[in-house]
């Protein structure tokens, strides 16, 4: 079979295009329900509160403490642009060890085409982890009619998700391992496709094993610390369960397809699973502060926040005491 082979930096701008398209898209569709919301606040507000049980505004939406995880996420996803555009992708890690060869050895299809359907079905898996298993928590929150509690959990999805992208795109640029399938490259012809691809040195850690853990930790995390689904010890596990199962699926399938050693799948599961179930750090969590007032006689908390509003920037404060 003919190798297939991509243009050396090819996938890198591909994948950065995404990522800035991505942050496009966000900025599009907050900026527009900025709008609405600020709209709402003199026109349909009746409306509005007739669905969402707390009143949901344009402070709600960009100055609350739940778009600092937007504007980290923001961050973060520029920061994994940065990296696609301007890191140097060289291989530097070719040895193998008998812990992954051996690993690799027991789990990998042996035809081609078996292989490829592997793949594809790690991008199902992926799908489900990542996308359908958080995006149901959500939606079973805003049917609820709890506009203030499903955008919290949004933004944790979103800066988790791009907390993680940074993670793993990084630390394939520093590590530059190749994949298992360069193995088969030395042949003539290369035994799998991509030999010539760039990606072929991105193996360690595997994205789709840390975004399928992501998934599976916010699932974990939405059903056990904010009891989406009930107080029932059913309601609390069994999304937590099947996260679980569809991003440990994910995972090995990476190792069936020959796109990834086994350690590059468990790393992968351990920094998505951490960084999904786990309230993050980002750098906007050091504009919020909190202390005790003498004077008031209770507890004060603030944040430091952009701030844009017909034309004017800059930044505000926002007191809660």
């Amino acid at each position: 079979m003919d190798s297939t082979t991509h243009s050396p930096g090819g996938r890198r701008i591909r994948l950065a295009s995404l990522i800035l398209i991505g942050i496009a898209i966000a900025t599009t569709v907050t900026t527009a329900t900025a709008t609405v919301a600020r709209a709402g606040d003199t026109e349909d507000s009746e409306a509005r509160s007739r669905f969402c049980s707390r009143p949901f505004t344009s402070d709600s939406l960009l100055r609350s403490e739940a778009s600092r995880d937007l504007y980290n996420a923001a961050l973060w996803l520029s920061g994994t642009a940065a990296i696609q555009f301007g890191a140097n992708e060289k291989t530097r890690w070719t040895s193998t060890n008998s812990f992954d060869t051996e690993i690799r050895d027991g789990l990998r299809a042996d035809s081609q085409s078996s292989r490829e359907d592997a793949s594809t079905a790690s991008d199902v898996m992926l799908g489900l982890s990542a996308g359908l298993l958080p995006l149901l928590s959500i939606g079973k929150t805003l049917s609820e009619h709890d506009c203030h509690e499903a955008y919290d959990m949004a933004t944790d999805a979103a800066k988790a998700f791009s907390l993680t992208l940074l993670l793993t795109t990084g630390t394939k640029m520093i590590a530059g391992r190749e994949r298992p399938f360069v193995q088969e490259c030395d042949g003539s012809p290369p035994g799998d496709a991509s030999c010539g691809s760039s990606s072929r040195k991105l193996s360690f850690f595997s994205g789709h094993a840390s975004m399928a853990a992501t998934g599976a930790g916010l699932a974990c995390s939405y059903a056990i610390k904010r009891t989406t689904w009930g107080e029932s010890r059913i309601a609390r596990f069994t999304p937590c369960a099947l996260g679980i199962g569809t991003a440990l699926t994910a995972g090995a399938l990476r190792i069936v397809s020959d796109e990834h050693w086994g350690s590059d799948v468990i790393v992968g599961l351990l920094v998505g699973a951490t960084v999904g179930y786990f309230d993050t750090w980002g750098p906007f969590d050091l504009l919020r502060f909190e202390g005790h007032s003498e004077a008031l006689g209770s507890t004060v908390s603030g944040m430091v926040l952009p701030y844009a509003d017909d034309g004017e920037y800059g930044v505000r404060l926002g007191l809660t005491f």
